[in-house]
């Protein structure tokens, strides 16, 4: 695929760029990351909450087990 910028280079002509694209089924992705022992520690299942402290007064969020969404749906 060729691609053309929106800028030139010293010579007037307009930066072109050659790519080769690719394209995967996202399930089969998804069946491979969850079948990968690699990252078994790693992946969540169910939401869960994540506290600052013990008492529970402020809620941290850093991905999306621990969003309301994930709670939501």
């Amino acid at each position: 695929m060729r691609v053309q910028g929106d800028r030139s280079g010293h010579d007037g002509a307009v930066h072109v760029e050659h790519l080769e694209l690719w394209k995967r089924d996202p399930v089969d992705c998804i069946r491979e990351l969850i079948g990968n022992l690699t990252f078994k520690k790693n992946i969540k299942y169910a939401p869960y909450r994540v506290y600052e402290s013990s008492d529970g007064d402020n809620r941290c969020w850093d991905e999306m087990a621990t969003g309301d969404w994930w709670w939501d749906l």
